[in-house]
C-alpha cells in the first residue's frame, strides 16, 4: 500500500471503528447512517470547523436530542464523554451485573451514538451505585483521578464548547451526576493550564481552551439562556432530530430507556451559557455567536493571509458540492470533494512549510486533518461505496454458488491459526475509480498474504474482491476489555491495561481491511474491519468482529462459594465449565489446584471434544478439613491441552443488535467460612426477576431451589415450597407474576412465606401485597453500603432463628444498603429495620413484616441479591432467617 494511504489509515482507524457509519457486527445499521441523508450530512460536516463535547456521568444520561440536531442538522464534530459505563446499575434485560453489565451498557451507549451521530469517550472511573452525595463520590473516584481523565480528553478531543449536562449542584441528585457537573466547570479552565496534568504534554497533547461552556437546562427551569428546536424536521430521514434520538435512546434496553415515542413537532432543548473564554455576545442566537466555525476563519487563526486562497478554494468546492447535490445521485459531487480534497492536502503540506506560531500551527493542522478525513468520508458516501471484510467458510470451494447458501465461518480465531478471507468492494455509482489497491492493516506479528484480485475496479453496481490469507500469531493477545479490577465490588477505578487506548470504547480490531483508490486522480481510503459470520436462527446471517480467544475456555462456578462452619459435612460443590475453540479434536484433562489438605472427588476429568464450539460441565465435589468464620480460600481450575495450561476464561456479553464482547476471569473460586445456618430439608420456590444469582447462593448453604416458571404459577403445587422468593424487579418483566400474583397470596394466607425482594414503580400496579402499600416512581434507596442500620423490633423472629441477628451482620456490606424501599404502607405491615444515608431522614421501608392468615409476607428491599453472590456473611444470615420463618419454632 502507499504510504498516503497507510498514514490516512494510522489517523482515522480507531475512530472509524467506533463512530458512524458502523461496520459492527451483527449491528443492524441505521437507516440514517446510509444513503443519500448520509452523504448529505457528510457534506455539512465539510462546511464546518466546529467540535461540540458533551459530558455526563453514566449511559443514558445524555440530551440525545441535542446531539442529534449538532451533528446531523449542523454539521458539527461531536463528542460524547461518559465519566462511567454503568456497572453498578440494574439490568432489565439479563442477569449481566458489575462489569459484565458496563460492557453491556458500553455497547447500548454505541448503539444509540450510531443515531446521535457522535464519538464517544469514557474514563477509568466505575459506577459503584446511587450516590446521593458530591463527597461520597470524590471520596470513591478521587478528585484528581476523575478530573485528570477530562482534562486529558478534553485536550484530546479540543471542543471549541463543553455542554455539560449536570451543574455540579444539588440539583443534579446522583452523587456521580454532581461530579460530572464539577468536573466540567474545573475541567474548562483546567485543561488549558500547562501546569495541571503535565504528564499529559508529555504524550503530545497540548493545553486546551474550550471557548464557551454550557449547562444543559430542564424544561422546568427558567434559566435557559439559549433554547433550541431539536424537533425540527429532517426531510431526507423523514424524522425529527428529536425522534432519531429517541430510537437511539431506546437501544439502552437494559435500562427500559427510551420506550415512550417521541412526538413530532416543535421540541425545545434548554441550555445555559455559564462561562465563556470569549467575549459574551448579548441575547445568543446560536451556542456558535461570537465564534468563527467557517474553513475561511482557520487563515485568521493562522495568523496569516497566505492561505485564504486555498481556504477560499476548499470552501467554494464544498459549497458547490452542496448546491449541486441529488439524492438520487449523490455521486455528482465526486468531482468537487475530489477537488477539495486535493486543495486541503496541498494546503497541509504548505502550512507544515511554514512558521506560524506553534501552538496555532498545530491545531491549523488538526483542523485541516479532521476536514481530509471528513472529505474522505465524503466521497465514500457520494459513491455509495459498500465494503466488507469477511472470514471465508472454511469448504467455500465445496459450497454452492446460490446466494441463499449459509457461508458460516469459525467463531473465534486462536493463536497461531490460519485462514482465509475475502476483502470485496462494491461500487454503486457511476463513477470510474482508478488505481484501487487492497491491504490488510495488523497488529504486529499477523502473518497476511494476498492472492490476485478478481475482476476489475467496481462500477455501475459491480463488486471486486481480494482474497487473504492470514497466520494469527502464537503468542497472539486476546481480544479483551483495556479495563480491569481485581475486585468489581469494591474497587472504583479501573486499572488501565493499555493506556494508549484511554477513553475508547473497546480496544481496535486486531485486523482491517484497506481499500484505496483514485477519483480524478485525488486518493481516498475506506477501511473496515474484519468479521466472522454465524446463523442465528431466526433471525438469519448475522456478523461479529474476528476475535481472538483461547483455544479452550475454561470457567467455574461459584465465583464464590461459602461454606457455613456449623455445616455436619464440610464440603464445596465446584463446577467447571470447558468449551472447545479449536477448529476440530481436543484432548486433555480438567483438574482442580487446592489448599493443602483439601481433597477433590474426582482428582481429574478427561475431555475430549470434536468441533469448535463444543462444551461440557464438570463437577467436583471438594472436602475440606474445616473452615474458619471470614477465613478466605482459593480453588483453581485448570484445563490442560497442547501442552499448556489454561486457567481463565471468558464470559460472552451478547444481546442482539450489540456486538458481542467477551469478559475474561481466573477461572478461580473464593471459597470462604460462614457461619450461618438454615431450617433444616429446607425447599423454596423461586420466581426470577430480571436475573440474579440468588437461587445459587442458596443451594451453597444446603437449600433446594426450584425455579418457578408461568405454568408453576397458574397450576404449581406452590405448597409443597417453605417460601417462595420473588426475585428483583420482577414485576416489571413478568407479566405472569401480575396474572397470578392473587395464586401466591394465597398460598401465604394458607401458612406459607412469600418474600418479594425489591421491586420497581410497577409492583403498584396489582396488589401484590396482602394489605395496602405504595411503593411509588421515586421510592427511597440507601445507597451507602455502610450505612448504620438500627432493629426497630429486636423481639421479632427475623431476628431470633435460625441466626441470632445483631448490628454485626451489618459490617462489610457491598454498593449498597438497599433500592427501592417501600414508601407508605398499611399499619399491618411492620417495619424491621431503620438505615438512611448521610443526611438523609430515617428510612423504614425497607423490610417489611406482617402476618397473613397463617401465614407470613416479606417485602426485602436490602440487596440480598448483592450481598449473597460476594460472600457478605450478615447478608447470608439474615436471608437464611426470613426463608426459614415457616419452620422456626413455635
Amino acid at each position: 500500500m502507499r504510504k498516503f494511504a497507510l498514514r490516512v489509515l494510522i489517523c482515522c482507524l480507531v475512530f472509524v471503528a467506533f463512530t458512524f457509519p458502523s461496520a459492527q457486527a451483527q449491528v443492524q445499521e441505521p437507516a440514517e447512517n446510509k444513503g443519500a441523508a448520509a452523504a448529505y450530512r457528510a457534506l455539512l460536516c465539510l462546511r464546518s470547523t466546529a467540535t461540540v463535547l458533551h459530558t455526563t456521568a453514566h449511559p443514558d444520561d445524555e440530551d440525545g436530542a441535542l446531539l442529534t440536531w449538532l451533528s446531523r442538522q449542523q454539521g458539527v464534530r461531536t463528542g460524547l464523554l461518559t465519566l462511567n459505563r454503568g456497572e453498578g446499575g440494574a439490568n432489565l434485560i439479563g442477569p449481566e451485573l458489575y462489569d459484565a453489565l458496563g460492557i453491556l451498557r458500553t455497547e447500548e451507549l454505541l448503539a444509540a451514538g450510531r443515531y446521535y451521530g457522535v464519538y464517544q469517550m469514557f474514563t477509568r472511573v466505575t459506577d459503584f451505585g446511587f450516590s446521593k452525595r458530591l463527597d461520597e463520590t470524590l471520596e470513591h473516584w478521587g478528585r484528581e483521578v476523575v478530573l485528570g481523565d477530562v482534562v486529558h480528553a478534553i485536550r484530546m478531543y479540543r471542543p471549541d464548547i463543553i455542554v455539560s449536562r449536570f451543574h455540579g449542584t444539588q440539583r443534579d441528585g446522583h452523587g456521580h451526576h454532581q461530579t460530572a457537573g464539577l468536573m466540567s466547570i474545573e475541567a474548562f479552565k483546567t485543561a488549558a493550564d500547562p501546569n495541571r496534568f503535565p504528564e499529559h504534554l508529555q504524550e503530545g497533547l497540548r493545553p486546551w481552551q474550550a471557548k464557551k461552556l454550557y449547562m444543559s437546562v430542564r424544561e422546568s427551569e427558567s434559566i435557559a439562556t439559549l433554547k433550541i428546536d431539536v424537533g425540527a424536521y429532517d426531510p431526507l430521514v423523514g424524522k425529527s432530530y428529536r425522534e432519531i434520538a429517541r430510537d437511539g435512546l431506546s437501544q439502552q434496553r437494559s435500562q427500559g430507556a427510551g420506550q415512550v415515542r417521541a412526538a413530532p413537532g416543535a421540541s425545545l432543548s434548554g441550555v445555559m451559557l455559564a462561562d465563556s473564554a470569549i467575549p459574551k455576545v448579548d441575547n445568543e442566537k446560536s451556542m456558535f455567536d461570537g465564534i468563527d466555525t467557517t474553513l475561511l476563519g482557520i487563515a485568521k487563526l493562522a495568523g496569516s493571509t497566505s492561505f485564504a486562497p486555498e481556504l477560499t478554494e476548499i470552501s467554494q468546492r464544498v459549497e458547490a458540492a452542496i448546491s449541486k447535490f441529488d439524492a438520487l445521485k449523490p455521486w455528482v459531487v465526486a468531482s468537487d470533494l475530489a477537488a477539495g480534497t486535493k486543495a486541503t492536502r496541498a494546503l497541509i503540506e504548505k502550512i507544515k512549510a511554514s512558521s506560524p506560531e506553534a501552538a496555532n500551527k498545530d491545531h491549523v493542522l488538526f483542523l485541516l486533518g479532521n476536514n481530509e478525513q471528513e472529505f474522505n468520508d465524503a466521497m465514500h458516501k457520494a459513491l455509495g461505496l459498500v465494503m466488507e471484510v469477511l472470514v471465508d467458510p472454511e469448504r467455500a470451494s465445496e459450497r454452492p454458488a446460490s446466494p441463499f447458501a449459509p457461508r458460516e465461518t469459525f467463531h473465534v480465531a486462536i493463536p497461531g491459526q490460519r485462514f482465509a478471507l475475502t476483502l470485496s468492494v462494491t461500487n454503486r455509482s457511476s463513477v470510474k475509480l482508478e488505481k484501487g489497491e487492497a491491504d490488510m492493516a495488523r497488529t504486529p506479528g499477523w502473518e497476511v498474504t494476498e492472492k490476485t484480485p478478481t475482476g476489475d475496479l467496481p462500477v455501475n453496481n459491480s463488486t471486486w474482491r481480494v482474497q487473504f490469507e492470514v497466520k494469527v500469531p502464537d503468542n497472539a493477545e486476546y481480544t479483551r476489555p483495556y479495563w480491569s479490577r481485581a475486585n468489581e465490588w469494591r474497587d472504583h477505578i479501573y486499572q488501565i491495561n493499555t493506556p494508549q487506548y484511554l477513553h475508547l470504547p473497546f480496544v481496535p480490531p486486531e485486523l482491517f481491511g484497506v481499500f484505496s483508490y483514485e477519483v480524478e486522480g485525488v486518493r481516498f481510503v475506506l477501511s473496515r474491519p474484519v468479521q466472522t459470520v454465524y446463523m442465528d436462527r431466526p433471525w438469519g446471517e448475522q456478523r461479529r468482529l474476528l476475535t481472538v480467544a483461547p483455544a479452550i475456555n475454561i470457567a467455574i462456578a461459584p465465583h464464590v462459594g461459602v461454606v457455613p462452619i456449623a455445616a455436619a459435612q464440610t464440603s464445596v460443590n465446584v463446577a467447571v465449565h470447558v468449551s472447545n475453540n479449536v477448529k476440530g479434536d481436543a484432548t486433555g484433562k480438567v483438574k482442580l489446584r487446592l489448599p493443602d489438605g483439601w481433597t477433590a472427588m474426582p482428582a481429574e476429568h478427561n475431555f475430549t471434544f470434536t468441533h469448535e464450539g463444543e462444551a461440557r460441565d464438570f463437577p467436583f465435589k471438594v472436602s475440606l478439613p474445616g473452615a474458619a468464620t471470614g477465613a478466605d480460600y482459593q480453588i483453581h481450575a485448570v484445563a490442560e491441552y497442547g501442552g499448556r495450561d489454561y486457567t481463565e476464561g471468558y464470559r460472552v456479553i451478547a444481546h442482539r443488535d450489540l456486538e458481542p464482547r467477551h469478559l475474561y476471569r481466573a477461572a478461580t473460586m473464593d471459597v470462604r467460612g460462614i457461619d450461618v445456618e438454615v431450617a433444616p430439608n429446607l425447599s423454596v420456590g423461586y420466581v426470577m426477576g430480571v436475573g440474579d444469582e440468588v437461587p445459587q447462593a442458596l443451594e451453597q448453604i444446603g437449600v433446594k431451589v426450584t425455579r418457578l416458571g408461568a405454568n408453576d404459577l397458574a397450576n404449581g403445587h406452590l405448597d409443597q415450597f417453605d417460601a417462595i422468593i420473588v426475585g428483583i424487579r420482577a414485576s416489571a418483566v413478568r407479566d405472569d407474576l401480575k396474572t397470578y400474583s392473587t395464586r401466591l397470596l394465597d398460598y401465604a394466607e394458607r401458612g406459607g412465606n412469600l418474600i418479594y425482594q425489591y421491586q420497581t414503580q410497577e409492583f403498584d400496579a396489582a396488589p401484590y401485597g396482602p394489605y395496602p402499600y405504595k411503593l411509588t416512581v421515586r421510592a427511597e434507596e440507601v445507597s451507602e453500603e455502610d450505612a448504620p442500620v438500627t432493629i426497630l423490633d429486636p423481639s421479632n423472629p427475623v431476628f431470633h432463628w435460625p441466626n441470632k441477628i445483631t448490628e454485626a451482620d451489618f459490617t462489610g456490606w457491598v454498593e449498597e444498603r438497599g433500592s427501592k424501599w417501600m414508601t407508605t404502607w398499611d399499619e399491618r405491615y411492620k417495619p424491621l429495620l431503620e438505615s438512611h444515608d448521610r443526611q438523609q431522614p430515617p428510612q423504614q421501608g425497607g423490610l417489611l413484616y406482617a402476618q397473613y392468615g397463617k401465614g407470613t409476607f416479606v417485602y426485602a428491599a436490602y440487596a440480598f441479591y448483592r450481598q449473597l453472590p460476594a460472600g457478605v456473611q450478615g447478608g447470608y444470615r439474615l436471608f437464611a432467617n426470613l426463608i426459614s420463618l415457616k419452620k422456626r419454632p413455635r
